[in-house]
This record gives C-alpha cells, structure tokens and sequence, in this order.
C-alpha cells in the first residue's frame, strides 16, 4: 500500500474533496464547468504573502536584496512544480479529453498553477491562519534548504550563470520518469538547452535529481565550449 503524500491527506481528513471551491482548483481549462484560473490568481498572492511574512521573520539579518531574491526562488514555477510533483497532485486533476494525463503531469505551468489554486481555495475555505499552517508544510524541505544556505549557491545556478554569460536560454528541467512507492520514489531529471539534452541525473527527490542534472551538464561539451 502507497503511503498518502500530505496534501492527499490533509484534503481528505478535511472532506475538503467534496467541496466545490477544492473540486474547481483541481479542474483544468479543457474541461467543461469552472476551472482553476480565478482560484490560482487569488492563490498567487496569497502564497506572496506567506512566503513574505516567512522570509521577513525569519530572515532579519538579511537586506531587502537577498530576501528578494529567494522569494522569488520560493515561489518559482519550478519549486512549485516539483511540490506538485513529489505530492502526486496529478492523481486528483480533472481535465478533458484534448489532453493527456502525461502531459498534464509535464507541464510545469499546469502543474504549479494547480499547488496556487488550491492554496486559493483552502484561503476561502479555512482562513488565512489554516492556509498559511498548509503552506508552511508544503514548503518545508525548501526553508530547510534555506535554513542550511544550501541549494541556491550550487550546481543549478552554476549552470544557470553559466548560460546566461553566454546569453543564450536558460536551462529547461523535466522529470522523464520516476521509479518506487510513492514515499521511496527515485526521480530521474533531463536538462535541455536549446531542445538539446546536455545533462542527465537522478536522485531521491525532483531537485536532488535536478541538482545531479546539472551537475553532468557542467561537463558538457556544450558547457566547457561556453568557458572559452
């Protein structure tokens, strides 16, 4: 038997499934009825403003500049897309038939849209103070992250100085598959630049995997050119 990821499990210990602002979060434009787009607008600034009220208290020796900046990390379409992910959020989203459950699953922009809207819906639902408890735990692994200085000064954003030195675009990440139970899952990443893979990595979670991606893609003959 699986284990529940935790938004499997706070959604149905709160009969939350059955409520119709919950049922409109998870349902994607290409099917009939009210979708996600409203909910997901409400849901970005609601998520702001959490993530802002974090940073601020927790981070009060740090200037404007960097706080900034790891908002802006923090609330990225790929953070959010990988909570989508490794919570197994595409097992709940309603869509038409236009689409696939596949590609559904490896859109970043759908898939994050989804962790907003549904955010935007517990804020109707609950309050802000049950909505802000929820996002704190989603995003717990990420301030760990923060807390412990890692992840924003490593192979990522090496790669990612890197490429934009060169002025071309930036590195685009996909998670090609995934192996195991739901809570002992191996992710696998391919890093594309320019529609040409030039790193692949695998890892326990989505951004250890990425982190292991960039990593080979930093010895690329792509890269190494780019250094000259």
């Amino acid at each position: 038997m699986f284990k529940e990821s935790y938004i499997e499990d706070y959604l149905k210990k709160g009969g939350l499934l059955e409520q119709k602002p919950v049922l409109e979060a998870l349902t994607h434009k290409s099917s009939e009825g009210p979708h996600y787009e409203r909910l997901e607008f409400l849901g970005d600034s609601v998520l702001g403003l959490c993530i802002s009220d974090y940073l601020y208290s927790e981070m009060e020796e740090t200037d404007v500049g960097a706080i900034s900046k790891l908002k802006g990390y923090l609330v990225s379409k790929d953070v959010l897309y990988r909570i989508a992910t490794e919570n197994n959020v595409i097992k709940f989203i309603v869509f038409g038939s236009a689409l696939t459950k596949k590609e559904i699953k490896n859109n970043k922009k759908i898939m994050s849209d989804i962790i907003e809207s549904l955010i935007g819906a517990i804020y109707l639902l609950k309050g802000f103070e049950e909505v802000n408890e929820f996002i704190m735990h989603i995003f717990k692994e990420e301030f760990k992250n923060i807390d412990s200085k890692k992840d924003l000064g490593d192979y990522k954003s090496e790669l990612q100085m890197k490429v934009l030195a060169k002025g071309t675009m930036l590195p685009e990440y996909t998670v090609v598959n995934s192996e195991g139970k739901e809570h002992k899952k191996t992710f696998y990443v391919e890093v594309a630049l320019d529609g040409r893979v030039i790193g692949k990595g695998k890892g326990k979670t989505i951004k250890e995997a990425e982190q292991a991606a960039a990593k080979k893609a930093l010895g690329s003959p792509k890269i190494k050119e780019a250094d000259k």
